[in-house]
């Protein structure tokens, strides 16, 4: 019931509550676009705002995946929203590129938008290409045909023992099996039986796939390679294919040739650049290798019958003008097959392979060609890149923004700097920008596309066979190359990648653990951290501000990311030293590595230091970035190390109030008196008790230290702080009890004499009561659990909502009586509660909170709360009168009848 299936699956019901079924789903899995779609669908029929929000999903939708159903959604939102151009400008384009649906509904629809536009009717296609309407000279709404899209069958086929299968689709007309012709090389044909349909995935989300497959009878009597085409001669992924092609005896990856011992000659340089489509991004590859290839070589651009004119035409005056040598297909062959084009008219050169959407810049390729001829066994050479697999930079994984031309200039230079000279053995290639030592392509020859295809893996597999005559590869960290590269979204194009990764293991059984070794050991993390330290310290014209903190999100974070707004606004550079989160943050114990960063972590990926070996390192770093001043926030995750660096640099420091990890090992006062029993607050007891409790139950206990040095690290740390802040009096009370000769300054967080206007309940009648965060076991979840059951065991008119998440929302959900309504973003918080149509706010937290920024969401959303009386919480409600505070402990059955029956005082500005 927790799961984002079953609130799916709930959302598309008919329930009264669908509605919020579906948003929990968006919530729970906001990467799935079919829930997505779903959602969109069902707000079409909401009011205005909700109307909006379908608008932008199926915009997102339509240019994400171009799938129909978003399109006609898209014009169903504009037309409910009164955009009459925006309704026809969505028509036009899913005409252009969609048949027309044989719905009834659909042609009502359309040509109503076509009137309100201004015309009489609409043209478009239907499945079979019939043109619409068929006579009559009326005023029509008439898109740009793109008949290559209408037409356009997507696809992909595989060998296996039994022959040859796969599936297609024709994605203009939804549903509709695609007319796929098959062929032999003797132009023998046989007829494409499709048997039965996919179930939609991740990979294919809109997309009605038909199965098909021809045995190894059939093929018997026909000769290879084969191909599948649609009517137009345009193969699917993976044709032309020969299933002998794939049975070659397999080689295992980790296999090496006898090593390479004479270094050769080096020869002039062929830069090879195949072209398919993007003439901007063309035309930037192209000016930036002009302007940057070394003396003497040539620029091959092979056309792999690019469909794009306005492309040709200019590669045309290129080669007219002689800038490059121009090689065309008369048909589109895939990368792989471009590539040998490019390498038979290289005529024994060395080769630089680049993709049409890099960007080289002054310095790169001769760092490939020195680390190309530093060994003699160096058979290839790839530079790092924003984008390239197993060589990425900064983030290894790859995502990293695409940097612009004057960006590259200076990662190049930045990368020269730091990294010059250096070079590592990688195990495979990266094609994106793959230098080849002359001697190598000779001995390994070219790419194989009667096994790739269009293309992915080919490079790998290139590679592998480098690697078995002896050849290694090499990444030169001192050479930075930009690629735009991206994501595809065509389900062939993902259904290909598979199937060529499946193929690679298969002709070298170890391959995929190779380079699962590879990014295991991270040989390339140093260089990596030199660029990432070499850029954050190439901004130092203003004092720096270190702030510490953990990133565990919540309130903290909130802080954080204000102060550091705050900081920037006074002219100081604000610096985080947070934990770097690990990727499975359970099974990791602290502490974790401390990352530098100025606010996102992601930008400085490498700036990680594994304490306290590294310390030195991290010294040095922030020596050189002139800071004046640290914050402490939240050491929680950190070394302890870390809480030495305002010594080590020699700089004041502030300390920042958020839990109580000063005195109290668990962090938030809580314990539990029985083995079995609930947390309670534990009233601060003695520092005797608080020993008592950590050995009772290890269970959350963050701070491992004994009570007795914890206090006195604390004591020290909080007496030699320049100064000490808490959000709130009652925090900062704590904090001197405990510390009596601490004296924190009460800085709120927020400024609560801000007028909101508050909506009190009504008098009579059910309640929904909302709660606010996340509600683990600290904020109450068992009081909120407790309640819902007392409701159900006495038919109350309650019902609870989670604006936010639970530490079990099976348990919750499982009630009857409250609804969860999945994680929010920050900002997000007031138009999610105010989506509850709440009464009343309910946090139900059980220990004295340091401020509670739940509660100021509450307050602005318009609704009075309800909390126990300790805390900030309390001292907050109590200040403002906006809610009522309720003795700590107080029966579930109690609180729910003040839940039902409270009113607010008579002023509506509080």
């Amino acid at each position: 019931m927790a799961s984002a299936t079953a609130a799916w699956a709930l959302g598309l019901s008919g329930r009264h509550d669908r509605m919020a079924w579906l948003s929990r789903a968006a919530r729970l899995a906001p990467g799935d676009p079919r829930i997505a779609f779903d959602l969109a669908r069902a707000r079409l029929n909401e009011g205005i705002d909700a109307q909006e929000l379908a608008e932008a999903c199926f915009m997102h939708l339509a240019k994400t995946y171009d799938a129909p159903g978003a399109w006609i959604g898209l014009m169903m939102a504009r037309s409910k929203l009164g955009d009459t151009a925006g309704a026809a400008e969505a028509l036009t384009a899913f005409l252009s590129r969609h048949c027309i649906p044989n719905e009834p509904g659909f042609t009502v629809m359309a040509k109503a938008i076509a009137e309100q536009a201004g015309y009489e009717d609409f043209s478009g296609f239907s499945a079979s290409m019939r043109r619409r309407p068929q006579s009559g000279a009326r005023r029509l709404l008439v898109p740009g045909f793109d008949i290559a899209a209408l037409t356009r069958i997507e696809g992909v086929v595989y060998a296996s023992e039994t022959g040859i299968n796969g599936w297609a689709s024709r994605p203009a007309a939804d549903g509709a099996a695609p007319r796929l012709l098959f062929r032999d090389s003797e132009n023998r044909t046989r007829t494409v039986r499709f048997r039965g349909m996919l179930e939609t995935a991740d990979s294919a989300p809109f997309l009605r796939r038909h199965i098909f497959a021809i045995s190894a009878r059939i093929l018997r009597d026909l000769t290879p390679p084969f191909s599948l085409c649609s009517a137009d001669h345009i193969h699917i992924s993976g044709s032309p294919i020969d299933p002998a092609a794939f049975m070659q005896a397999p080689i295992p990856a980790g296999k090496k040739g006898s090593a390479i011992i004479n270094k050769p000659q080096p020869r002039r340089l062929a830069i090879i650049v195949p072209v398919y489509r993007g003439l901007a991004e063309t035309k930037a590859c192209i000016a930036a290798l002009l302007a940057v290839r070394p003396k003497y070589s040539k620029l091959i651009v092979v056309d792999d019958a690019s469909p794009d004119r306005a492309l040709t035409t200019w590669l045309d005056k290129l080669s007219a003008s002689r800038k490059i040598i121009l090689r065309r297909h008369a048909e589109n062959r895939g990368f792989p097959a471009a590539a040998n084009t490019g390498f038979a008219a290289s005529a024994g050169r060395d080769v630089l392979l680049v993709n049409s959407d890099t960007m080289i810049p002054a310095g790169a390729i001769e760092a490939l060609q020195r680390v190309a001829y530093a060994n003699p066994k160096t058979g290839s050479v790839t530079a790092l890149s924003n984008e390239a697999s197993i060589l990425s930079y900064p983030n290894r994984f790859g995502g990293n923004p695409v940097p612009d031309a004057a960006q590259t200039d200076a990662l190049q230079r930045m990368a020269g700097r730091v990294n010059f000279d250096r070079s590592h053995e990688i195990p495979t290639a990266v094609g994106f920008c793959m230098y080849i030592r002359h001697d190598c392509l000779k001995a390994v020859g070219g790419f194989r596309p009667e096994i790739f295809a269009q293309g992915y893996g080919e490079e790998n597999d290139w590679s592998m066979r480098a690697r078995h005559r002896g050849y290694v590869h090499r990444v030169a960290c001192d050479a930075f190359v930009s690629h735009i590269g991206g994501v595809s979204f065509r389900a062939a194009s993902r259904a290909l990648v598979t199937r060529n990764l499946d193929i690679l293991e298969r002709l070298y059984p170890g391959y995929h653990g190779l380079v699962a070794a590879h990014i295991a050991a991270d040989p390339l993390r140093a260089a990596r951290r030199r660029i990432d330290a070499a850029r954050i310290m190439a901004n130092t014209t203003q004092p720096g501000v270190l702030l510490i903190s953990h990133s565990h999100g919540g309130g903290v974070a909130r802080q954080v990311a204000t102060d550091m707004e705050a900081l920037r606004r006074q002219k100081l550079r604000p610096l985080l030293l947070s934990t770097k989160f690990p990727e499975d943050p359970e099974a990791t114990p602290f502490p974790w590595p401390s990352q530098l960063s100025e606010g996102d972590a992601s930008a400085y990926p490498n700036l990680a230091y594994a304490l306290p070996n590294e310390w030195a390192s991290l010294i040095r770093l922030l020596r050189s970035l002139k800071i004046t001043k640290i914050i402490l926030h939240h050491a929680l995750g950190h070394h302890p190390k870390v809480r030495e660096l305002a010594t080590a640099l020699n700089l004041p420091q502030d300390v920042v109030i958020h839990d109580y990890a000063c005195f109290c090992p668990r962090v938030n006062l809580l314990n539990r008196p029985g083995d079995d029993a609930a947390l309670r607050y534990c009233g601060e007891p003695a520092p005797s008790g608080c020993h008592q409790c950590c050995a009772r139950d290890r269970d959350e206990v963050y701070e491992p230290l004994p009570i007795a040095d914890l206090l006195a690290r604390s004591t020290r740390e909080l007496q030699t702080a320049a100064r000490v802040i808490a959000p709130s009096g009652d925090a900062a009370r704590r904090i001197a009890k405990h510390f009596p000769a601490v004296e924190p300054a009460v800085v709120p967080w927020e400024d609560d004499s801000r007028q909101v206007s508050l909506a009190s309940p009504a008098r009579n009648g059910p309640r929904t009561i909302a709660v606010i965060g996340g509600i683990g076991p600290s904020k109450g979840f068992h009081v909120l659990l407790g309640c819902a059951k007392d409701a159900v065991a006495r038919s109350l008119g309650l019902q609870f909502v989670v604006a936010g998440t639970t530490a079990n929302d099976e348990e919750l959900l499982a009630t009857g009586k409250i609804f969860v309504t999945g994680p929010y973003a920050e900002g997000e918080a007031r138009a999610l509660i105010n989506s509850c149509r709440a009464d009343l706010a309910f946090l139900p937290s059980i220990w004295p909170e340091t401020w509670c920024f739940a509660l100021s969401e509450a307050w602005l959303a318009g609704l009075y709360a309800v909390t126990f009386d300790l805390g900030a919480q309390a001292e907050r409600i109590k200040a403002t009168g906006r809610g009522i505070t309720l003795p700590l402990g107080l029966p579930v059955h109690r609180i729910n009848d003040i839940l039902l029956s409270w009113q607010p005082p008579r002023s509506k500005w509080l």
